[in-house]
């Protein structure tokens, strides 16, 4: 190739050369993201925040079902203790 240099040493000159500029900007530098796992990744998170979103909604719901039934539970209670009030005068 060239004169007085032997070949591997210009096969890895040409290899290094040829990685550095057709690769994501050599080591310090990560390649760039494809846009369409961008797409993918931003669109499981979407799903994952309304999965989560509806989750705390039916969450609230439940707490306003538990706190109803024990605020029945209370009033049953309330009712019982006055009938028993009544009957033991």
């Amino acid at each position: 190739m060239w004169p007085g240099r032997p070949a591997p040493t210009v096969m890895s000159l040409l290899v290094t050369t040829l990685l550095g500029v057709a690769g994501c900007g050599h080591a310090t530098v990560p390649c760039p993201t494809p846009t369409a796992e961008l797409d993918r990744l931003r669109a499981e998170t979407d799903r994952t925040r309304e999965e989560k979103e509806k989750a705390q909604e039916e969450e609230g719901a439940w707490e306003a079902r538990k706190e109803a039934a024990a605020q029945r539970v209370r009033d049953i209670e309330a009712r019982i203790d006055s009938v028993a009030a009544a009957r033991s005068h």
